[in-house]
């Protein structure tokens, strides 16, 4: 097995079972926002450990949320200068 099949299938593997997890959480009724807020922060690390390992997913992580935050600051920005 080569290790773009090995990647592919850990790709696979992580996406169904966070995906399944996420399908419990809303069985249990807790709220969607709450579950979503959850499940991309958990994706977006555990794409990029398939991927590049734990460092590289904790510093993608840390830019994501930064870029993120920023957008929203940068977005009441213009919403503040605009009314």
């Amino acid at each position: 097995m080569t290790a773009n099949t090995r990647q592919f299938l850990a790709f696979t593997t992580f996406t169904l079972g966070w995906s399944f997890i996420a399908s419990l959480a809303l069985g249990l009724h807790i709220h969607p926002v709450a579950i979503f807020a959850v499940w991309i922060i958990g994706f977006v690390w555990g794409v990029a450990y398939v991927i590049g390992g734990q460092a590289d997913a904790d510093l993608l992580l840390k830019r994501w949320l930064q870029l993120m935050g920023a957008t929203v600051l940068a977005g009441a920005m213009i919403a503040a200068f605009l009314s």
